[in-house]
């Protein structure tokens, strides 16, 4: 897992030119369709996702990685990049609740191991399928809860241009 976080890094500064690699804070103008409507929006350009998040062992180490690699001893500049820079562009989907639930409690623990208070952020972590497409609708699900969760889900595989996709498959012992 370090060495895939240090490989994107490193691919990132290598062949796309960005110098802070994982840490870019660049922003890009992206287009999406929102109910029949062209939105334009500025996002960061550097999206990561991890697809099948688990417990979120890919991006609690790209969250270390970042911290330790472009700011350590600068805990200023750490606090207000978390915020505006990295909280809003990593992203996990994980379809199993227990895992999920690990993935927050572990992500909150590493920023605040950190010096980030995180208690207020909502983490951009979601109960959700990864291979199911975005959707408007839901129908009935049993719980407001979930619902609020899958549309979360279902904005992110609508809106956000993710650049880098990281992490462990789920694994079966067919494949």
């Amino acid at each position: 897992m370090k060495f895939i976080v240090r490989g994107v890094d490193h691919l990132l500064k290598s062949e796309f030119g960005l110098s802070r690699g994982l840490a870019d804070t660049s922003k890009i103008e992206h287009s999406f369709l929102e109910q029949g409507k062209k939105i334009n929006k500025q996002v960061h350009r550097v999206q990561v996702l991890d697809p099948a998040t688990g417990t979120g062992t890919f991006l609690d180490e790209t969250i270390k990685y970042i911290h330790d690699t472009y700011f350590a001893g600068q805990a200023g500049a750490w606090s207000g990049y978390v915020g505006q820079d990295l909280l809003p562009r990593i992203w996990g989907f994980e379809i199993l609740m227990a895992s999920y639930t690990m993935a927050h409690l572990k992500l909150g623990l590493t920023l605040e191991h950190l010096g980030i208070d995180s208690s207020d952020e909502r983490l951009n972590i979601f109960l959700t399928n990864s291979l199911e497409e975005p959707h408007d609708h839901l129908g009935t699900l049993f719980s407001a809860q979930l619902a609020r969760e899958s549309e979360e889900a279902s904005k992110v595989k609508k809106e956000q241009p993710i650049m880098v996709v990281m992490g462990n498959p789920p694994y079966s012992g067919e494949s």
